[in-house]
């Protein structure tokens, strides 16, 4: 046998002893809350909603993604208009999550909606301890105070 036939049964049987590594997998759940907050980005609130609640009965999140999947089924609800759905969702998420800022501001807007801007804007504040300076906070805290402006005029002008 040549040295160079050797060679090349020697290589051959190397590369049939070789494994290719797999692919991570990643579980349906964790997949689930990403596909709930793209959703919910283009305001599917719906869709949003449905897949944050899948995900969430899967069983098969991550621990570190399950506050995620309750702040996905907050934006939701709020979305949908079901506010106190969406106000147990966030305070699960706020529970097992407490320094989150988004969590608070997302339990701010449902106070807003409600017209209770003096809650909200306390969650805003709150959420301004963990983010300060945040943009989408100071944008919520201002209209949150015109609109509270605004409404506290026109129940003067109708008294």
């Amino acid at each position: 046998m040549t040295l160079r036939r050797s060679l090349l049964l020697g290589a051959a049987a190397v590369m049939l002893t070789t494994v290719t590594a797999t692919a991570q997998m990643f579980s349906r759940g964790n997949g689930l809350v990403n596909e709930a907050a793209y959703a919910l980005d283009r305001e599917n609130w719906r869709q949003g909603a449905a897949l944050a609640q899948e995900a969430l009965r899967s069983g098969e999140l991550m621990p570190s993604n399950v506050p995620a999947a309750y702040n996905n089924l907050c934006i939701g609800l709020t979305g949908l208009g079901k506010f106190d759905e969406a106000m147990t969702a966030c305070n699960k998420a706020i529970e097992m999550k407490p320094r989150q800022w988004s969590f608070y501001n997302n339990r701010g807007n449902i106070y807003f909606y409600r017209s209770e801007f003096d809650r909200a804007l306390a969650e805003y504040y709150k959420a301004m301890t963990f983010s300060p300076g945040d943009e989408v906070l100071l944008q919520n805290i201002a209209l949150s105070l015109k609109v509270r402006k605004g409404r506290g005029a026109a129940r003067n002008q109708s008294s």
